[in-house]
């Protein structure tokens, strides 16, 4: 059994960066599985180049990646943005950057050297395949990014958000950012406005066929199992959280504005939580952004469910109990980890901790 750690957490930097620090090291056993050499993958949620909580939080990049380094590691940030923002096919990149991406978004500087765009890897260099008994979902497998094999460890530092098309995206759905373009592809096309997604990729040779199995949910959980042995943690920095759309700041972008902005709501306290259980983190997080969503004011809460009324994903997830929930349900079922039975909590009121009990029992 693997314990979650809760942190309340002040906004303020310096505050929230010992928070950070404290929540990772409680949660990663000090790092007993680091050795001086190794190579440790950092992968944010940096779908866009929206601030957060659209994307990572900062200072979870900060903090995690110093004390690492000077602990010895070989500290790597890579991501590959959205296909909105970053669009990848076999000739290479048509459009996008997800280096600049990760700079607009306040994650770290253009010029950074640990960063790497996972799109810069080539598309048959960049990837390798992947497929196993607990990814039955994807009927050929998947393509990966390389660095899931090069990393000796993988940290995942999601944010807290609502999404428009799977209604949550958290830390499974932060993986979907370390497959190539054509897996991508695939997956959505189980899901809800897949013509969003191949109107994005039109420029390109990449399809979107769907293979009629509704496996969406099931097919993002399966991501992790290429990664399941040298995934060591997984950690939200939650001071925010998009509680309406989705991932992005708009959930329709047009230009510099947009429709279905995002609405934003803070926990008080903030919070910071981590655990080497997949699932565990997973399901405090579903369990934090339900309870965000009961306080969302009448109006955003009114543009969310009209504009997506067509979507079962978003209208039905307050109604669903968090271990019944398409992500945890699977990622329990093929063993990535199980719903949390220890969370140590610091710094968070009672009534606080009771809400969560409630909501994951």
């Amino acid at each position: 059994m693997k314990p979650l750690y809760v942190t309340g957490a002040d906004p303020s930097s310096d505050t929230l960066s010992t928070r950070i620090r404290d929540t990772f090291l409680a949660a990663s056993d000090n790092c007993s599985w680091l050795h001086s050499g190794d190579i440790v993958l950092l992968k944010p949620a940096l779908n866009s180049p929206d601030p957060y909580p659209s994307t990572t939080h900062p200072l979870s990049i900060q903090v995690i990646a110093e004390l690492l380094e000077k602990r010895g590691a070989k500290v790597v940030i890579g991501d590959q943005s959205g296909i909105g923002h970053v669009l990848h096919h076999k000739a290479g990149v048509i459009r996008g950057s997800s280096r600049a991406n990760y700079a607009h978004s306040g994650m770290g500087s253009h010029d950074d050297p640990r960063f790497v765009s996972f799109e810069d890897g080539g598309w048959d260099e960049g990837f390798c395949h992947h497929q196993s008994q607990h990814t039955t979902s994807w009927q050929s497998g998947f393509f990966i990014t390389a660095w899931a094999k090069k990393a000796d460890h993988i940290i995942c530092l999601p944010r807290v958000s609502a999404h428009s098309q799977a209604g949550a995206t958290l830390g499974l759905k932060c993986m979907v950012g370390m497959l190539r373009e054509d897996s991508r592809m695939e997956f959505h096309a189980n899901g809800p406005y897949n013509k969003s997604i191949t109107d994005l990729a039109k420029g390109s040779t990449l399809v979107s066929r769907d293979d009629g199995t509704g496996t969406f949910f099931e097919k993002i959980v399966e991501i992790s199992d290429a990664i399941r042995g040298k995934l060591r943690l997984t950690l939200f920095v939650a001071t925010k959280a998009q509680t309406t759309f989705g991932p992005d700041r708009f959930a329709f972008q047009m230009g510099p504005v947009g429709l279905g902005r995002a609405h934003v709501t803070s926990p008080n306290p903030g919070l910071v939580f981590a655990s080497a259980d997949q699932v565990g983190a997973e399901a405090f997080a579903l369990a934090l952004l339900k309870d965000l969503k009961t306080r969302v004011p009448f109006f955003p809460k009114l543009s969310e469910r009209i504009l997506l009324y067509q979507n079962p994903n978003v209208q039905n997830l307050p109604k669903i109990p968090v271990r019944d929930h398409p992500f945890i349900r699977h990622a329990t079922a093929i063993g990535l980890g199980e719903m949390p039975r220890e969370i140590v909590y610091a710094q968070v009121p009672r009534e606080m901790q009771d809400r969560f009990s409630q909501a994951l029992r």
